[in-house]
């Protein structure tokens, strides 16, 4: 079972793609709680812009499950320096169950 749809997949593209430079990451609330997203920002109209959440990063009270895995550890996700994310030294693990 999957929950991935051809729309977020073309989403996935268009982040992915040097073609759009309307894509940003923009500060906004989740269920009252802090949070970030990336949207798309579009003009509509003189003075008048659009702005679409693509998708909106996990906070701490969200409860996450995926599929065969356990639950989410409620903890920032992400590593803390971008260059963690590129170590070809680390070892890659699942999240463990509570």
């Amino acid at each position: 079972m999957s929950n991935i749809t051809p729309g977020h997949v073309r989403v996935f593209q268009a982040i992915r793609s040097q073609l759009y430079d309307n894509i940003t990451l923009a500060s906004c609330t989740v269920n009252n709680d802090p949070g970030v997203a990336i949207v798309m920002v579009d003009e509509v109209g003189e003075g008048n812009v659009a702005v679409m959440p693509l998708f909106v990063a996990i906070t701490p009270n969200m409860e996450i499950t995926f599929p065969g895995e356990g639950e989410s550890s409620g903890e920032s996700g992400g590593p803390k320096n971008a260059r963690e994310a590129f170590d070809a030294n680390k070892t890659i693990t699942s999240p463990s169950p509570r």
